[in-house]
């Protein structure tokens, strides 16, 4: 029994105030690589406007915060007042009742004897990566929200919640040194830093000390265009950039009023699209800077957005639809709206031939369009939970992953999954085709399984040094890259 006096100390000691659960959340969001609703949420909460110091949250705070919580609510319930412990071998759960299947009783001798914190992160034998073969980019002071290797060229552009993106030049060959488990190699000065402009004042707003809260100027999306001659950056502000390769300012384009879910290039690179969790995505001209146009008919967020050709595009939104326009047309509304997900819309992807696009929700599934029927010809529904990317491969293969931590391989001809992954141990937030479409690389939390998709076999498996956000390979198929939560940009070497 706990003295009352000791027992008023403690309550009067412990609190837990709603700037700090919204932090936490924020952070798991971050570190489990669920970066758009980091976004939302980090917007909504107004996160960068927190009083909180992230330098002293550990990570997996949230997750540490529950299991322990979990572990104190079964102490409380099978440990009794005469001393005894209830011997039961039912499980607990934070989202169901707990029902006793009691054996015996016993005497508690050691309540500190052992310990539950120990998980077991896989044993992968030689597929785990070599020391060598991983390099870290140190430079941001924040996390790495985005990364994208150059088409052609041997350099890769990384955004930051710093406010800054640095374009870096890894070397093949460099000094090692030691550290836990990865050999940081890359020097700082192997980068160009491109500072964002804030929106308030035009001047820098990063700092070269440390901060955990994202700036309002943090890149949360990038992308070359196609021939990388230019890079076009997002940022949480709203606004987005077009930079040269050598780090200099060529537009500015100015016109959402909440953060940016997605920015790509027209196959031509004529014209750029961005969409924003304001509920709208806008076309601009990449000559000029202008904005040529603004698509407003969703009900909630845009999340993502995928070009088919030079003149068509496909936007995916919260309200759970898909809208399918020709910036060729004047028309205010879409050309097709694609209804039939009962929940968020994550990602869609235009498929092999001009009139299939497929998405994936929250609602588990994965939905293949005939776009010119407007019509629903697949609905793939093996996942358990929230599917959070798709990705074709070679033909009519299509990837795709979820927090059901599986990624599964489907032939889009008959609608049946030709091959399920399983090894991961947490939910799956990316995948990635290698350029040649002989691999796929999957992210869970910090880790990255690269598997064969001849022999479905896995070939390569590497632990980051902290919550991964996006993953980009290079034109060769060699490197893959990883922007993380702990301020680095991983970078594995598959050839070693």
């Amino acid at each position: 029994h706990i003295p009352s006096s000791l027992a008023l100390r403690a309550r009067c000691a412990m609190s837990l105030s709603s700037e700090e659960v919204n932090f936490l959340i924020y952070r798991y969001l971050l570190e489990s690589g669920f970066i758009h609703s980091a976004f939302a949420f980090g917007h909504e909460s107004l996160i960068a406007k927190s009083s909180i110091d992230g330098t002293k949250v550990v990570p997996g705070a949230l997750i540490s915060f529950i299991q322990k919580g979990l572990q104190f609510v079964e102490i409380e319930t099978h440990v009794n007042a005469d001393g005894t412990e209830t011997v039961c071998d039912s499980s607990f759960s934070v989202v169901s009742s707990h029902q006793c299947n009691i054996k015996s009783k016993r005497r508690i001798i050691d309540p500190y004897g052992s310990s539950t914190e120990n998980i077991d992160d896989g044993n992968y034998g030689s597929a785990e990566a070599s020391r060598e073969s991983i390099t870290y980019l140190k430079g941001h002071n924040n996390i790495v929200c985005s990364c994208s290797w150059h088409p052609s060229r041997a350099i890769i552009a990384s955004g930051s919640g710093d406010g800054t993106v640095r374009v870096w030049t890894p070397e093949s060959k460099s000094a090692r040194s030691n550290d836990d488990h990865v050999d940081k190699k890359i020097k700082t000065e192997k980068s160009i830093t491109i500072t964002i402009p804030t929106r308030k004042n035009h001047e820098s707003s990063s700092s070269h000390q440390k901060n955990e809260k994202p700036s309002d100027d943090m890149v949360v999306s990038l992308e070359w265009n196609p021939t990388g001659s230019l890079l076009a950056t997002g940022s949480y502000n709203g606004q987005a950039f077009i930079w040269s390769t050598e780090g200099q300012l060529v537009r500015t384009l100015d016109k959402h009023k909440a953060p940016i879910s997605a920015i790509k290039w027209n196959p031509s690179g004529q014209k750029i699209l961005t969409s924003s969790m304001d509920k709208t995505a806008s076309l601009w001209n990449t000559s000029t800077g202008s904005l040529e146009r603004q698509f407003i008919c969703h009900q909630g967020p845009v999340t993502d957005l995928d070009w088919r050709d030079d003149t068509t595009f496909a936007l995916a939104s919260v309200d759970r639809t898909i809208s399918v326009w020709d910036s060729s047309e004047k028309s205010p509304s879409p050309s097709a709206r694609l209804e039939g997900h009962a929940d968020d819309v994550s990602m869609i992807k235009w498929g092999p031939r001009p009139e299939v696009l497929a998405s994936c929700s929250d609602d588990s599934t994965v939905k293949v369009w005939n776009v010119e029927s407007k019509s629903c010809s697949l609905s793939l529904t093996l996942h358990t939970r929230e599917v959070c990317a798709i990705e074709w491969g070679r033909g009519r293969q299509l990837a795709s992953a979820g927090l059901d931590a599986t990624v599964r391989l489907w032939d889009t001809n008959n609608g049946k999954c030709s091959h399920s992954f399983t090894k991961h141990l947490h939910p799956v937030s990316n995948i990635a085709y290698s350029p040649d479409c002989s691999l796929i690389a999957s992210v869970s939390h910090d880790r990255v399984h690269i598997w064969s998709i001849k022999d479905n076999g896995l070939v390569r498996t590497c632990k980051a040094n902290g919550g991964i956000n996006e993953i980009s390979w290079d034109s060769t198929g060699y490197r893959l890259a990883a922007a993380c939560t702990s301020d680095d940009l991983c970078i594995l070497d598959i050839r070693r």
